[in-house]
C-alpha cells in the first residue's frame, strides 16, 4: 500500500472515532509505524489544529480549501507517483476514487483503440516506367 493510502486510512480511523476501542488503537498504531516520520509529523500538525491532513482532489480542485490546483500539481496528483501538498492549505492531496476509476477506464479504452493507418498525402510519384 502506498504511503498516501495509509494516511487516508489513518485519517478515516482517527477522524471518525473520538475514543477508539483497543482494536482500533492497535490498527492506528500499526498504520503509524508504516508511515515515514516527516510525513506523519506534518499530518499530525494539521490534525492538532482540527483540520484533516488529507484532502481529496475532484476535477482539479482541492476539497480541503476549494481552490483549483495549478496544472502541474494536478498532473502530479493524476500520476500518483509522489506525495503532493496543496499549495494553499498544505494538506496532502489524494485523487478522489471516482476520478481514479474514470482515469483507469480511459487508459483501458485508449489501449484497446487501434491506431488508424496514416494516409499518404500529395501527388503520386512518377516512376521511370510511366
Amino acid at each position: 500500500m502506498r504511503t498516501i493510502e495509509l494516511l487516508l486510512e489513518l485519517q478515516d480511523l482517527e477522524w471518525a472515532v473520538k475514543s477508539p476501542s483497543a482494536a482500533e488503537k492497535k490498527k492506528i498504531d500499526a498504520l503509524r509505524k508504516q508511515i515515514p516520520p516527516p510525513i506523519l509529523g506534518h499530518y499530525d500538525r494539521l490534525m492538532q489544529r482540527g483540520r484533516k491532513g488529507i484532502a481529496l482532489v475532484r476535477h482539479g480542485v482541492c476539497t480541503g480549501c476549494r481552490m483549483r490546483l495549478a496544472s502541474g500539481l494536478y498532473a502530479q496528483v493524476l500520476r500518483g507517483e509522489e506525495i503532493c501538498l496543496c499549495e494553499n492549505c498544505a494538506r496532502y492531496l489524494f485523487l478522489a476514487p471516482e476520478e481514479r476509476q474514470a482515469m483507469e477506464e480511459a487508459k483501458a479504452q485508449s489501449a484497446e483503440a487501434k491506431p488508424k493507418a496514416a494516409k499518404k498525402r500529395g501527388r503520386p510519384r512518377k516512376t521511370e516506367a510511366s
